[in-house]
């Protein structure tokens, strides 16, 4: 088989490694070894089904209290957009669970892709949402007058469509570059980017967008 680049599913979010690979069976010899049989991946195991379960109960209370609770403010958009966004990542963390606890994707290609493009829009929105808070405070202390008269739920709401959008757009790649590979009955999630350039292309603008301009 030819040489293919691949990018384990489970390495997508937590960092960057490369892993180049010659032959099928060296990747899938790359993920057999099951999470459980290795005491700190038990342990990270656990951590990811703890956050799942605070961080969708939690979300859920803010989303329902800032959403259908509390009358819209600029405050409430902000920790609504903040709350939807953890949520929505929070959710998609059993796919994680599953993964590592079998080392094998049973959820298709669709997933494969949608998993993949949720982790990055989740970084992304609360990125750029931090951003958004870290400035209307900012403007708030410094122009005090003008806030008050421009600081209005309607502009704040229009900022968190933005800032999801241009999330979604650099989300996007995550999802176009995975696909699925199946060999001695496993099956593997990874990003096929073809080539190591285009491995670092992605990981120089996520860090630009999602680290040095913000």
């Amino acid at each position: 088989m030819d040489s293919e680049d691949f990018f384990d599913y489970g390495n997508d979010y937590e960092n960057y490694t490369y892993v180049n690979t010659t032959t099928m069976e060296e990747v899938v010899s790359h993920v057999n070894n099951s999470c459980l049989k290795e005491g700190s991946c038990v342990i990270l195991l656990v951590v990811d089904i703890v956050i799942f379960l605070l961080g969708v109960c939690g979300n859920g209370v803010v989303i329902w209290i800032s959403g259908f609770k509390m009358k819209r403010s600029v405050n409430t958009t902000w920790y609504l957009s903040l709350a939807i966004s953890d949520f929505i990542f929070c959710a998609c963390l059993p796919f994680t669970i599953v993964h590592m606890a079998t080392s094998d994707w049973l959820f298709g290609l669709v997933m494969c892709k949608f998993a993949s493009f949720i982790m990055f829009l989740n970084m992304f929105s609360s990125i750029f949402l931090l951003v958004l808070i870290s400035v209307d405070r900012c403007v708030s202390v410094v122009f005090p007058v003008w806030s008050q008269n421009h600081r209005t739920a309607r502009a704040a709401s229009a900022l968190v469509l933005l800032a999801w959008a241009a999330s979604a757009v650099l989300s996007a790649p995550a999802a176009v570059v995975r696909d699925l590979k199946a060999h001695n009955g496993k099956t593997i999630c990874f990003a096929n980017y073809g080539h190591s350039h285009g491995h670092q292309v992605a990981v120089f603008s996520r860090f630009v967008c999602g680290f040095l301009i913000p």
